[in-house]
């Protein structure tokens, strides 16, 4: 490369920047066509309903609520394998099992709904109570 050598070296493409030695490129112009926007509301037909937003405060809460419920879980895990794997009644696998995978699919169903206002929380509720369960089997067994 000699010193009167005007080539440049870029990587990517720097967006409205016009290259060294290039004339300017016209500005793409927005493509005409069909016009969904209609004006008046007797040509517009029925809106379509928007979709709930998601409140981060509701989120939060949500999994706030699901970290309990989580260190609690594991916490009964644990001296549920201890009861599984030691004396414990014919029972108490299948249904400990049971109540922990509801119970789970009851905090993911939470997370799910979280853009509606109170279905969450009723699925919240439904998991304490599965985990609730959970603590009642272990004394029971």
């Amino acid at each position: 490369m000699t010193t009167g050598d005007q080539r440049t070296f870029t990587i990517g493409k720097a967006n409205g920047l016009p290259r060294q030695g290039a004339a300017p490129q016209p500005e793409p112009t927005p493509a005409k066509g069909l016009s969904l926007q209609v004006e008046g509301a007797a040509i517009a037909g029925p809106r379509l309903p928007e979709k709930p937003g998601i409140r981060l405060r509701r989120l939060a809460g949500v999994a706030i609520w699901a970290l309990v419920l989580v260190l609690a879980g594991v916490a009964s895990s644990i001296v549920g394998l201890f009861k599984i794997f030691g004396e414990g009644p014919d029972w108490f696998t299948p249904a400990f099992i049971s109540v922990g995978v509801v119970g789970m699919l009851l905090a993911m169903m939470a997370f799910a709904t979280v853009r509606f206002k109170g279905v969450p929380w009723m699925f919240m509720a439904a998991a304490t109570v599965t985990l609730l369960a959970a603590f009642v089997m272990l004394r029971l067994a």
